[in-house]
């Protein structure tokens, strides 16, 4: 599934890209042709091919972006401040009406209905109510009110919601990169787009595979930052990702699919040199095919 928005600064230049495992490979990016320019895609828009693995520290910049450019120093950080922000008095006291006021008579009730014994009802409202209320005051009363994750565990949180893709190296990524100050917490990434190379020889274990189909890459989960599109950057991305496909996989074509309310991610395509196809294999409803065959 692919959702597009479009990003971008500078003036046009070409480079070629070139991949290895664990690195980052850069390009400057211009055109794919004449007639798959678009009036913002003149401007300059520094990309980068992201191999992925436990190695590759892009693993994580794409995972912050995705993120909302918040990394896990920063999600460390907001809970620490939150955690010394609780009035632990109040957090006690509210502790306490939980395990009185919802917890213990919701177990009350189910004892009762399962024994018919009013005594062993009232024993586990006491048990459990006044028990699960204590714990939660006195966690509240050492500061333990908020969870603050560990650097580790914020970092595997947020690259398994994200990026896990491109830790187990199923997916390529492919960036775009920006040196405002704004993106500095995702490692200057302000797009980001994965890509899988399927029915090859060369496709990475637990890739899917296409039944008739030949070597293809699939793209899919293309983003940029709000504040960035418009400006050429989805277009820049599409190139790379072209040029990658050309220079360092066997593929003979690229493949995607895009809502069809989304009329800006379908110009883009089109402009790119996508047309619709049937889909080879069901997709959601609202869904369209899109392909594009590499000479």
């Amino acid at each position: 599934h692919v959702h597009v928005h479009v990003h971008v600064h500078g003036g046009p230049t070409q480079g070629g890209v070139t991949a290895s495992t664990g690195a980052v490979a850069r390009t400057h990016s211009t055109s794919l042709s004449p007639s798959s320019l678009s009036s913002a895609a003149s401007a300059e828009v520094e990309t980068a091919v992201v191999t992925g693995g436990e190695d590759d520290p892009r693993v994580l910049d794409v995972a912050a972006f995705r993120n909302g450019c918040i990394n896990p120093e920063m999600i460390v950080a907001r809970a620490e401040e939150k955690n010394a922000a609780v009035d632990k008095s109040e957090a006690a006291l509210n502790g306490m009406k939980t395990g009185a006021l919802y917890i213990g008579p919701v177990i009350a009730a189910g004892t009762y209905l399962q024994n018919s014994d009013p005594m062993m009802a009232a024993s586990n409202y006491a048990l459990f109510g006044f028990g699960v209320g204590a714990l939660l005051a006195g966690n509240s009363l050492l500061g333990k009110s908020v969870h603050i994750p560990t650097l580790p565990e914020a970092k595997n949180r947020i690259i398994v919601d994200y990026s896990e893709g491109l830790l187990r190296q199923q997916d390529i990524g492919v960036v775009a990169l920006s040196e405002d100050d704004q993106f500095e917490p995702c490692g200057g990434v302000m797009g980001a787009v994965d890509i899988q190379l399927r029915n090859s020889p060369n496709s990475r274990p637990g890739v899917r595979q296409i039944a008739n189909y030949p070597s293809h890459l699939h793209i899919k989960n293309m983003s940029v930052e709000e504040g960035q599109r418009g400006k050429g950057v989805g277009t820049a991305l599409m190139q790379c990702i072209e040029k990658y496909a050309k220079e360092s996989t066997d593929a003979e074509m690229l493949t995607l699919e895009v809502r069809q309310d989304n009329p800006t991610a379908v110009r883009l395509y089109l402009k790119c040199g996508f047309m619709e196809r049937e889909n080879p294999q069901k997709m959601r409803v609202g869904n369209m095919f899109m392909v594009k065959e590499l000479s």
